[in-house]
């Protein structure tokens, strides 16, 4: 009990100082799902509406406040990384075989292995579209490195 208070404490005091900005992140997020095919729509719903502490993005707008403090580049960027986590997941949960992410049942135990393979890689080309908003080069090539970074790691779990 001592710990989760601890816990929700620390979560609070770190999000007060960008906790109008993660709603403009939600919306961010939420937006991915508004495509003009119900059925990915309702795929996509599922996931990036499942709930997450949403810590990523409100490292990335803290982060900001370090430099110039401009929300037209670190709503897009807070999303992204937060898309790029979601995508991370879909594909752990696929490989690993999980039934159930934050109570929910995963995408893969909905819709099959396959579907959810390619609705991650959706969610990763969705999270580099809105990293590639900020215009930096450098951060874009940042991410990208990221990204190859975790698949390396995922594919040599899977080799070892």
């Amino acid at each position: 009990m001592e710990k989760t208070l601890k816990t929700d404490n620390l979560r609070e005091s770190l999000f007060a100082p960008v906790e109008k900005e993660i709603i403009l992140v939600n919306d961010t997020i939420s937006a991915t799902a508004d495509v003009e095919y119900p059925w990915l729509s309702e795929l996509l719903m599922h996931i990036v509406d499942s709930g997450g502490k949403r810590i990523r993005p409100a490292l990335t707008l803290l982060c900001g406040k370090f430099h110039h403090y401009n929300l037209d580049t670190l709503i897009p960027m807070a999303a992204g990384v937060e898309l790029l986590h979601t995508a991370t997941l879909v594909h752990d949960d696929t490989i690993d075989k999980s039934q159930k992410r934050r109570g929910l049942p995963t995408t893969s135990n909905v819709w099959g292995s396959e579907i959810a393979i390619l609705a991650g890689d959706y969610l990763f080309a969705q999270s580099a579209e809105l990293v590639a908003r900020t215009g930096n080069l450098r951060v874009i090539r940042l991410f990208a490195r990221t990204l190859m970074t975790l698949c390396q790691g995922e594919l040599g779990q899977n080799f070892h």
